[in-house]
């Protein structure tokens, strides 16, 4: 074995609410299968859904969060945290990534907490992939969620987001925060020519 080989790999810690198959779950799989070489890589998720079975089949390693699932119940999101704050805890991860609005707000909330009673870093990247604020949803719950949105951006150390829509509508809530994906980037360099 050699000296590269003795070091140890940094370790990315993905978090995504449900494992169902779409655009949030799709960008997790790419990230997991394209870093699981430079990186450990770990993903944890709610449900049992095709993201679970593909990342297993791949190699990589995936823990469940039990009681996390996309709709809202206090119990479940007080459970979830705890789950996220033991897995957060035991993986010691050197990144945690949060993927959708729910395990980007747990998650962040979670790694704050583990940062500060480990004294350790673990720099906390959070991906919108759209804002729950956009959705149709009475007025009240649009501002809690634009509040607990710019919660988790100021949480976050580093806010990725997906669409120039997207950059356009966290700059209404937060101006200093983001990094963008290049496709993203040429997009808006584009748009100003």
């Amino acid at each position: 074995m050699n000296a590269s080989e003795k070091q140890r790999k940094s370790k990315i810690l993905y978090i995504i609410t449900k494992s169902n198959w779409g655009g949030a779950q799709r960008y997790v799989f790419d990230l997991s299968l394209n870093s699981k070489d430079k990186f450990e890589v770990v993903v944890a998720l709610g449900g049992e859904g095709p993201l679970k079975k593909r990342l297993e089949k791949e190699g990589v390693r995936v823990i469940k969060i039990k009681k996390m699932e996309r709709d809202v119940s206090a119990r479940k999101e007080f459970l979830s945290f705890f789950d996220i704050l033991s897995v957060i805890v035991r993986e010691k991860p050197d990144v945690i990534h949060l993927n959708s609005s729910k395990a980007g707000g747990l998650g962040a909330l979670a790694s704050r907490v583990s940062n500060f009673f480990r004294k350790t870093n673990s720099k906390i990247i959070f991906t919108a992939h759209g804002w729950p604020f956009n959705e149709e949803r009475a007025k009240w719950q649009k501002v809690l969620i634009k509040f607990l949105s710019w919660l988790n951006i100021i949480l976050s150390h580093k806010t990725i987001v997906i669409s120039n829509k997207d950059y356009k509508d966290a700059l209404k809530i937060e101006k200093s925060f983001c990094l963008f994906l290049t496709s993203c980037l040429l997009l808006l360099e584009k748009n100003r020519m």
